[in-house]
């Protein structure tokens, strides 16, 4: 009589009575890295589009749920620590919580607003967008840092002052109006 060596039967994982085959983990990993390259990229770009940027949390999140399902099944398999496949669920989960509060912040016009700070009641106001116009190499605000040349307040004209010698690389006019207004027509 032949007798075949008898191999032990494997249990492959199940979900809902569908075997996890090798194929599962490879596309679990296509979707981890597509789906939270997507997110996070949607997330940082200001230029992605919006419903992008609102469908990328959720394509980690059906990630997430394959990613969950599949460790249980390990786990329930005794394939896999239950410590271990709990906290990379609690991980996944809390990276999508992550993604769901949105880190891009739109530009804002910020010319507009430097012009309009320029001009604010605020002494204090004055003075620090004077100094972001010089930081900003912002020429187009020149003729109102010349205005600002004969504010009543000392802190400002010196902060107005300050910005055009910024603007005009380094070199200094003085503090007269005029000078300043024959080199920012």
């Amino acid at each position: 009589m032949n007798a075949q060596p008898l191999t032990p039967p494997t249990e492959e994982p199940s979900v809902a009575g569908v075997r996890v085959r090798p194929v599962l983990p490879l596309l679990l990993f296509v979707l981890l890295v597509g789906s939270a390259l997507l997110a996070l990229w949607a997330q940082q770009s200001p230029t992605a589009p919006e419903p992008l940027s609102r469908f990328a949390p959720w394509a980690f999140l059906a990630f997430a749920v394959g990613f969950a399902a599949y460790r249980l099944a390990l786990v329930v398999a005794r394939r896999y620590s239950p410590f271990k496949a709990f906290a990379q669920i609690v991980v996944a989960v809390l990276f999508f919580m992550l993604l769901l509060f949105p880190q891009v912040v739109r530009p804002i016009d910020a010319p507009a607003a430097l012009s309009a700070q320029l001009s604010d009641r605020d002494p204090r106001v004055r003075a620090l967008a004077a100094e972001v116009v010089g930081w900003r190499q912002a020429t187009a605000e020149a003729p109102r840092l010349i205005a600002l040349l004969n504010d009543e307040r000392p802190a400002v004209r010196a902060a107005a002052h300050d910005a055009l010698v910024r603007l005009n690389g380094g070199a200094d006019l003085g503090e007269q109006p005029e000078a300043w207004r024959a080199r920012f027509p």
